[in-house]
């Protein structure tokens, strides 16, 4: 709180902020694109000597951004960091949808 705002007795509202790494994202996406393809590619194995091929929780890149979605809606403010993560126009345009509606529901990013 600012000196001259707490003479006045002038109070700001809390504001709640959410940092949302691009590196994070990034690897959270490739590797819902990487597990996926795994888990393609063993429909056909047999087990080695009696134990079952591994099961991984497959998350979808659709799953990864609703997530994403739900997470933001308790946060005033969105504080972007390591853009440059964002190299696949796909990636990006995925996150400025979910920017763009973060914006639309009264949310600022920064």
């Amino acid at each position: 709180m600012n000196r001259r705002d707490f003479l006045s007795f002038k109070r700001e509202p809390a504001r709640r902020i959410a940092e949302l790494s691009c590196e994070r994202l990034y690897m959270r996406v490739v590797d819902t694109q990487l597990v996926s393809a795994r888990t393609g590619d063993l429909s056909g194995v047999e087990p080695f000597e009696g134990e079952p091929p591994a099961v991984f929780d497959t998350r979808t890149t659709e799953q990864v951004f609703a997530d994403l979605e739900h997470d933001l809606r308790g946060a005033d403010l969105v504080r972007v960091v390591g853009a440059e993560w964002l190299a696949s126009p796909e990636l990006k345009g995925r996150l400025e949808s979910v920017l763009r509606a973060f914006r639309a529901a009264g949310g600022r990013v920064e």
